[in-house]
């Protein structure tokens, strides 16, 4: 582990990026060693690197039902445990993405699945960014039911909200990797929840 630390110390003079040396120094591990390895490096990497530097922008909370719903009528069930919000905007969540890895962590089903890839992405953004307008929900998909994020984000005359598939990191309206996305249903605060069968 520390000689990995030590890699990405140097990174800034290398060629490589954190996901090449990571992917190259976990290619022979099993998908559920993999899991546990990134999640590890990730809480190590971020202490050691710091965050970057993006606008954060306060929203209360009915203000944030209000834009989520309007885009996303089919979400219906919404679970509130905070009084305000904070969030970024458009270009601020696309330069977190780029540097979070949460979308390279392996498929495990039942260990590290859409849930807890949704949650992932959510502990990260609350642990180093007090981002927290950013939030897993549940909704249907082509495929099924699926646990995703809901962005609502910062725009120049008000806010406007986005789904965001942490899987692989793209930032939607509708249309996304399972085809059509209809959120219905925010997660449970901790973003801890077991999909319906």
């Amino acid at each position: 582990m520390w000689e990995l630390l030590r890699k990405l110390c140097c990174i800034v003079c290398q060629s490589q990026t954190v996901e090449e040396i990571v992917a190259e120094n976990s290619i022979n591990m099993t998908p559920q060693e993999k899991s546990a390895y990134w999640y590890e490096l990730n809480q190590s990497t971020f202490a050691l690197l710091g965050k970057i530097d993006i606008d954060i922008f306060k929203i209360p909370v009915s203000e944030w039902v209000s834009v989520a719903r309007n885009q996303y009528p089919t979400l219906t069930n919404i679970k509130i445990a905070d009084s305000t919000y904070y969030t970024t905007d458009l270009e601020g969540i696309a330069s977190i993405l780029k540097r979070d890895w949460t979308n390279l962590v392996p498929y495990v089903a039942d260990t590290s699945d859409c849930d807890k890839f949704a949650t992932r992405l959510y502990n990260h953004l609350v642990d180093y960014y007090k981002i927290t307008g950013i939030v897993p929900v549940w909704g249907d998909t082509d495929r099924g039911y699926h646990g995703f994020n809901l962005a609502v984000l910062k725009k120049t005359n008000g806010w406007v909200a986005r789904l965001i598939e942490p899987q692989s990191d793209e930032i939607f309206i509708d249309s996304g990797p399972l085809g059509d996305y209809k959120p219905r249903e925010t997660s449970s605060e901790l973003g801890v929840k077991k999909i319906r069968s």
